[in-house]
């Protein structure tokens, strides 16, 4: 009897509806873009609980999911994964390849299913933000397509998981980008750098991902994060297809973190509101010490609010890892003490 696995949970509910079969599905709050991850499934559920603030009911819930997912990895039964092309089922696909080969190192018996597009032919990268489409009827026509997936192929998407769950960010390491089979690793290598801090000539500047936010932040002028989402001009519409990947909540997150980052020193500013929701519950805005950071960078790395990106964190004094271009205009990742002056 075959056992399915789907990345996520709406692809689930559909999978579930066009079989009439049971369906496992990773944790339905989870997005497997952010936040921390281990690259052990025993490390991965609290991780991710702490992460996402989850207590009570839901947390339950969470462990229980994931609980499922960890049966169906041990069993020695046929699994088929149903996948799509969003960055976040990717990841959650090369988790569970590396999970089912460290149970079943020889015969992993994967089967593989891709719904809603795009083609490989269409993306060569295959990692998508945003929503698909998928009918009970597509996941019926779905299961026809189903490919078998080989031991070297299950190898190497475990490889790529241990990458992206190592301490240190995936475009850190060597690698040849145009390499055949690691378009993947690297798209999401380039999004993991988003979130670091870089290098600017000789100045140490927020990540991409904080500069837009800051940009649609003032001193002295309050905004909710549903106010910073809908910022006008090309920062707010950049940030917006960052969401695409992140999803709404980690903009709230986020906010909060460099609230409390510093203490009374800190960038931005917090007063609560009384919203119905994250995105409305608080309002944010620059302090001068954030009006500096924004106009003249960062004096030294621990300025910034600490953010894990999978295996790594960004802004870590510990681990100083910064963004720089190399000589060929690819960006790279380094530690902070390595920067030739």
């Amino acid at each position: 009897m075959t056992i399915h696995v789907a990345t996520s949970g709406d692809l689930g509910r559909v999978v579930r509806r066009g079989l009439h079969l049971p369906v496992c599905t990773v944790p339905v709050s989870d997005n497997w873009l952010v936040g921390p991850c281990g690259s052990t499934p025993e490390a991965y559920p609290q991780a991710r609980c702490d992460y996402w603030g989850m207590q009570g009911r839901e947390r339950a819930q969470f462990l229980r999911s994931f609980r499922e997912i960890m049966k169906a990895i041990d069993s020695r039964r046929h699994v088929v994964i149903w996948m799509s092309r969003l960055g976040s089922d990717t990841v959650a696909f090369w988790a569970l390849c590396a999970w089912r080969r460290r149970r079943w190192p020889n015969q992993p018996n994967l089967g593989l299913v891709i719904l809603g597009g795009p083609t490989e032919a269409d993306d060569a990268t295959g990692v998508g933000s945003g929503f698909i489409r998928v009918t009970p009827a597509s996941a019926r026509l779905g299961l026809d397509q189903m490919r078998s997936l080989s031991l070297t192929r299950v190898r190497e998407m475990a490889l790529f998981w241990r990458k992206l769950s190592g301490r240190a960010p995936i475009l850190s390491g060597k690698g040849d980008r145009d390499a055949r089979g690691r378009e993947q690793l690297f798209a999401l290598g380039a999004y993991q750098a988003g979130f670091f801090p870089r290098i600017d000539v000789h100045r140490l500047v927020l990540s991409r991902f904080d500069e837009l936010l800051f940009s649609c932040l003032e001193k002295q002028q309050w905004s909710t994060p549903v106010e910073v989402f809908v910022s006008r001009g090309a920062a707010g519409e950049e940030l917006r297809k960052w969401l695409g990947f992140t999803g709404d909540f980690f903009l709230s997150i986020r906010l909060a973190q460099w609230a409390m980052h510093n203490g009374s020193d800190a960038a931005l500013m917090s007063e609560p509101c009384q919203g119905r929701n994250e995105m409305t519950a608080a309002r944010y805005s620059l302090s001068d010490t954030g009006h500096a950071i924004k106009e003249h960078g960062l004096i030294d790395i621990s300025r910034g609010a600490p953010l894990p990106v999978w295996g790594a964190t960004a802004y870590d004094p510990l681990a100083p890892w910064v963004v720089v271009n190399d000589h060929t205009g690819h960006q790279r990742i380094q530690q902070l003490r390595e920067r030739a002056t």
